[in-house]
């Protein structure tokens, strides 16, 4: 019996002192006790497990395409997840981040959608535009853009460069780093200072280095009065994967870069605007009056040398 008494006893005292310990533990933990600061990796870590995209900036004419189908103003401190899509007007840009360093600027004229953010990959979609990438280095981090039918994809781990599609075509220009092309299981690597296009349906292009000037040509309009009611019959001819504006439309542009567009006659219109821009974000503009010829750089300067009479 005795023995009975101490044990229990003993029990209880144990019982009294993890009690006392537990407490201790959790006032300590709870006043004094300060976790150290996490470190640049665990910073990185974190950082590498963004699932959205910032909107850090938003200028002119944007909109946010939600996945439900709905549309609103995007605005600077928005966050973009899977299936979100951003579309500019004329005149419309906005610069989404990725992470810490890395950013996508949304040129005008562009419908981009988001598609996958995870620690591994940045998956977006151009459905038509332009847009230009500052894309840093992390790891194994991929960043891919894909065509509107996913036909054509670019990939890198970390370059600068610029992507256009027109729906016909995909269009690369890398200003640094390296950029991968792909299209009908085809991959060419697109190195700093060239450029590659993938055709529909066709393998892209070999690399080469990015022309120092943006041509445009458009031959001579023909009158309005021959035309049924026409302002101008736009023909001419642009560099492979350049998108070409005819009065801020679109035009077909074919493989060899021939494109022609029949622009209506309105009451007061007098010229039609033809517009190009290319991968790099370069642009070239002409105007075709009505019935007209189309626009060429005016003469300055007339330097005139008499030749001199033999006596």
């Amino acid at each position: 019996m005795l023995r009975r008494g101490r044990t229990r006893m003993l029990l209880e005292a144990g019982t009294v002192v993890a009690v006392l310990l537990t407490g201790a533990w959790l006032l300590f933990r709870g006043t004094l006790y300060r976790p150290a600061p996490a470190g640049p990796a665990a910073h990185a870590a974190q950082e590498s497990k963004v699932d959205e995209a910032i909107v850090v900036a938003v200028v002119g004419d944007v909109v946010r395409l939600s996945p439900n189908g709905g549309t609103s103003a995007l605005a600077a401190g928005q966050r973009l997840r899977a299936d979100d899509s951003v579309r500019t007007g004329r005149g419309g840009q906005t610069d989404l981040q990725l992470g810490a360093r890395s950013r996508i600027t949304v040129a005008e004229g562009t419908q981009l959608t988001v598609r996958e953010i995870t620690e591994k990959l940045h998956r977006f979609r151009l459905t038509r535009g332009r847009i230009a990438v500052d894309y840093k280095a992390d790891g194994v981090r991929l960043l891919r853009i894909e065509s509107a039918d996913g036909g054509a994809v670019a990939e890198t781990q970390g370059a600068r460069f610029g992507v256009l599609s027109t729906g016909t075509a995909v269009a690369i220009a890398t200003a640094t780093g390296e950029v991968n092309l792909t299209s009908e299981h085809k991959t060419v690597e697109v190195r700093a200072g060239t450029q590659s296009v993938a055709a529909a349906g066709k393998p892209p292009s070999g690399a080469e280095p990015i022309p120092a000037k943006l041509l445009l040509k458009v031959a001579d309009a023909a009158a309005a009065p021959d035309r049924g009611g026409l302002c101008a019959e736009v023909v001419g001819t642009a560099p492979a994967g350049a998108e070409v504006l005819v009065d801020g439309a679109p035009a077909a542009v074919a493989e060899d870069g021939r494109f022609r567009v029949r622009v209506p006659a309105a009451p007061d219109k007098k010229d039609a605007t033809v517009a190009i821009r290319d991968a790099s974000g370069r642009e070239t503009i002409r105007t075709v009056p009505c019935g007209g010829r189309a626009s060429v750089p005016r003469i300055k300067d007339i330097a005139i040398r008499w030749r001199k009479k033999s006596p």
